[in-house]
């Protein structure tokens, strides 16, 4: 039975965890873990597998065991968090924790039945329960990915895995799940937090440019939502394989029989061919993105509508001559901020993703289409071929880019390779579809990687089969600028003004209660110091709370502050009073100056944003009388 303390404190700290072990109370004397003395009076565990008896620790000493374990971990630098990878009965976790008392940890055991036992025969009270972070009963994936998020937020990368070699040894599965998640964890978290720091500027400065276009064009999720249900549609990428569809694709358009979306660079191969699609889309916040209308706007084109992302690079929309169409992002803050439809409708928005497909993707389903052709959707490596023909910016892939190459399953069933980015794409494209089940997509990409939740169909056969109509007729995405509620937009841009002039005000606060804590430090005044740091988490809930640090100056240094915000826990751990003192006032300082320099950087942006909701309003009331 479970030892009265450890239930009570699972009761109190981890009821989640009492919960799901609550049930083995009956079932524990026939469990598949089952304790026995050693011949020295220790405990040892053993389970039965395979008509094996194996056991976790040793029959004869498993204190000598431990010991054994842990001296592979002598020296541990002092931030370091720790993972004890399975229980056991703890000798291990027991001989570390008394020669470093001070280390964060955490309890990991997949085993129900296995943490049972521990808790039976340990303790939590003895443990120094200040530094034990979690105990994680690991028997399922969503547990294992939040334990692991956490984990990567909480200890900047300072961390190790000690492991019961036995356990592993016999949970071999659960083992390599264990590893295959934390790897998986790592990766998406670097790739997150990479586009995070390179675009985090950008989505905010680009919403507050292009914050008059939206105002001045159809939002197309609104106008048009299920306006195309049950048709068709062709979303064009610019893989290699789009070469070998120019003439189906001109067939298509010729012949009306699908709405033809491009997707970023596969309208420079489509104008190349001179193929005009039905609507070009783009998203990308890179300043280059302008490149990729370059060739449209020099040749004056105006008869392509371009669906464009409210946070999309600012310069692609200047001097495009065609008509436009916006679709609110969900990194813009800004529209979400001031923006509300007139008639009390929610402002649909999509969601960033790795490719322009994927958002498309979102777009047509919000639109009502239902069956979706993918063409040149490569997402692998065709050769060294990067894009297809027409593309002016194109470059080769690499010998040293193939040779990091990743192995995929490719749409004929043999393998092909690929890379990090594409393999990202191709996973996101896979989820979206899933979450669309009112909605078929085939992947016409020969020679393209396999995309879950698609068939592959060669397009001739597609169009032979399914594509048998005219559906495409006139100007099919007609229709005036969306009535944004004017009211609602003038209320909010006096609210945000208040919220500046508050913003510039809790600046001035924050830097003056810094600076008395550095005296503070500098005097060795340590417990009035203690005292000031509350008040500086006082001004920093105050920032948060500011309007015109939530919409613009939080988002966009929102890598700075997550970083901020998990080490505070370590910043209070802190037990050296000078060191800590000076660890706060830094990191706090180095957060704010970044902040500071962004509402200087944007001061220009803000004033052109209010000259022109100012026009606006004004304009409709003239409208209006």
């Amino acid at each position: 039975m479970m030892l009265i303390d450890n239930i009570n404190i699972l009761k109190s700290t981890y009821p989640n965890i009492w919960n799901r072990l609550r049930p083995l109370e009956k079932t524990m004397d026939n469990s598949l873990v089952q304790v026995e003395e050693t011949r020295r009076g220790d405990k040892t565990i053993w389970i039965e597998k395979d008509n094996k008896k194996l056991y976790l620790h040793s029959k004869y000493n498993p204190i000598r065991e431990a010991e054994a374990i842990i001296e592979e971990y002598e020296e541990i630098e002092p931030d370091t968090t720790v993972i004890f990878y399975g229980t056991g009965l703890g000798y291990h976790i027991d001989l570390f924790l008394k020669k470093h008392p001070d280390i964060n940890y955490y309890i990991y055991e997949p085993i129900p039945e296995m943490l049972y036992t521990y808790l039976s025969h340990n303790s939590l009270k003895r443990l120094p329960s200040l530094k034990l972070k979690d105990i994680i009963l690991a028997d399922n994936e969503a547990d294992i990915r939040k334990f692991f998020n956490q984990l990567v937020d909480k200890t900047n990368g300072k961390f190790i895995h000690i492991v019961l070699n036995s356990h592993r040894n016999i949970f071999t599965e659960e083992y390599n799940r264990f590893l295959e998640l934390f790897k998986e964890t790592i990766k998406d978290k670097k790739t997150s937090m990479g586009t995070n720091l390179a675009f985090q500027e950008r989505w905010i400065l680009n919403s507050m440019k292009n914050f008059g276009e939206v105002l001045n064009t159809p939002n197309i999720l609104l106008e048009k939502k299920g306006a195309f249900k049950n048709k068709p549609a062709i979303l064009v990428a610019a893989g290699p394989s789009l070469n070998e569809e120019i003439e189906n694709i001109r067939y298509i358009k010729e012949n009306g029989l699908a709405y033809i979306f491009s997707v970023g660079s596969a309208i420079n191969t489509l104008i190349y061919n001179n193929i005009y699609p039905d609507a070009a889309t783009t998203y990308d916040p890179g300043e280059f993105n302008q490149n990729v209308f370059t060739k449209i706007k020099e040749r004056e084109i105006k008869d392509i509508p371009m669906i464009f992302g409210s946070s999309v690079g600012y310069e692609t929309l200047i001097n495009y001559l065609g008509d436009k169409y916006h679709m609110i992002t969900s990194q813009d803050t800004v529209s979400n901020y001031y923006l509300k439809n007139k008639y009390g409708k929610p402002i649909d928005m999509v969601y960033d993703a790795p490719t322009i497909a994927v958002v498309t993707l979102q777009l047509l389903h919000e639109l009502g289409f239902n069956k979706i052709i993918l063409v040149g959707q490569n997402l692998a490596y065709k050769g060294k071929k990067r894009h297809s023909e027409g593309i002016h910016y194109s470059k080769d892939i690499t010998d040293s880019e193939i040779k990091k190459g990743i192995y995929v399953k490719d749409v004929y069933g043999e393998e092909i390779l690929t890379n990090a980015g594409f393999d990202s794409m191709r996973q996101q494209m896979e989820y979206y579809i899933k979450s669309f089940p009112d909605m078929t997509v085939i992947n016409t990409t020969k020679g393209g990687a396999h995309i879950e939740g698609t068939d592959f169909i060669e397009l001739e056969t597609v169009i032979n089969r399914y594509l048998k109509e005219k559906v495409v007729y006139g100007n099919w995405l007609e229709v005036n600028k969306t009535n944004y509620d004017s009211g609602y937009l003038e209320s909010q841009s006096k609210k945000m003004d208040i919220a500046y002039k508050r913003a510039l005000k809790l600046t001035d606060e924050y830097y003056n209660i810094l600076n008395r804590i550095e005296r503070l430090i500098g005097n060795r005044n340590f417990k009035q110091a203690e005292k000031t740091y509350v008040k500086l988490d006082k001004i920093l809930r105050k920032i948060e709370n500011n309007d015109f640090f939530k919409v613009f100056i939080l988002p966009m240094n929102r890598v700075q502050y997550e970083l901020l915000a998990n080490s505070i826990d370590s910043l209070n751990d802190e037990r050296n009073p000078v060191e800590k003192g000076s660890r706060i006032v830094k990191s706090f300082k180095v957060f704010m100056d970044l902040c500071k320099g962004d509402m200087d950087n944007i001061d220009e942006a803000y004033n052109e944003m209010r000259f022109i909701i100012e026009a606006f309003l004004e304009n409709n009331i003239s409208n209006e009388g």
